[in-house]
């Protein structure tokens, strides 16, 4: 369980310095990081369909998974041409998916504020004030009010490092209102053994 725990943490801390790098690169290299990692995710997508090809090749006939491997082939061999035909159009769909994204986390961040609030830490309103500006930042991606995409995909680089900054800070609070809570549960039960013992004696 504890070892889950860990990963559960490290994993949360990798994600947002993901988040900071990609909002980086995505600020720095507008135009050209977006179109290729469209060009990226359409090679990917096209060699899983000739991997899903080769398996249906290979696996015998009349079974059901030579059936799903068919499927799968054409599926990702015809999304995967069709992003690297019309990148532009998957680069469009961009603010969107990142703007559910930062919606999410706001709203994820926002059960980190109820938590600190139940623990009486002092800032809990400033961890509230980020994840409402995450949802913020968030909407507005939603609706897009860009013109240019290149100025688009340079605040959604600005707002992905400004959630994983905060995602970071609000992570570094919860943890140690959380090993507050659990240093005071040991002591309290250390007392309580103290004074069995005493009562013992």
């Amino acid at each position: 369980m504890k070892n889950f725990v860990q990963e559960l943490k490290l994993n949360f801390i990798l994600t947002a310095l993901f988040c900071i790098l990609c909002g980086a690169v995505l600020f720095v290299w507008p135009d050209m990081s977006a179109r290729i990692a469209c060009m990226v995710l359409g090679a990917i997508l096209v060699l899983m369909g000739i991997i899903y090809f080769v398996s249906f090749l290979s696996t015998p006939s009349g079974t059901f998974i030579k059936q799903v491997h068919l499927v799968l082939t054409i599926v990702f061999v015809v999304i995967g041409v069709w992003i690297l035909l019309k990148p532009d159009f998957v680069i469009g769909l961009i603010p969107v998916i990142v703007g559910i994204i930062l919606v999410l986390h706001g709203f994820y961040d926002l059960q980190q504020a109820v938590f600190l609030g139940r623990a009486k830490y002092g800032f809990w309103w400033l961890v509230l004030l980020l994840a409402g500006l995450t949802i913020v930042l968030g909407g507005i991606l939603l609706w897009n009010p860009f013109e240019a995409m290149s100025i688009a995909i340079k605040f959604i680089g600005v707002f992905l490092v400004f959630d994983g900054v905060s995602d970071l800070w609000i992570f570094s609070r919860a943890r140690r209102i959380t090993r507050q809570i659990r240093e005071t549960v040991e002591d309290s039960m250390e007392e309580n053994f103290r004074n069995r013992d005493d009562i013992i004696d």
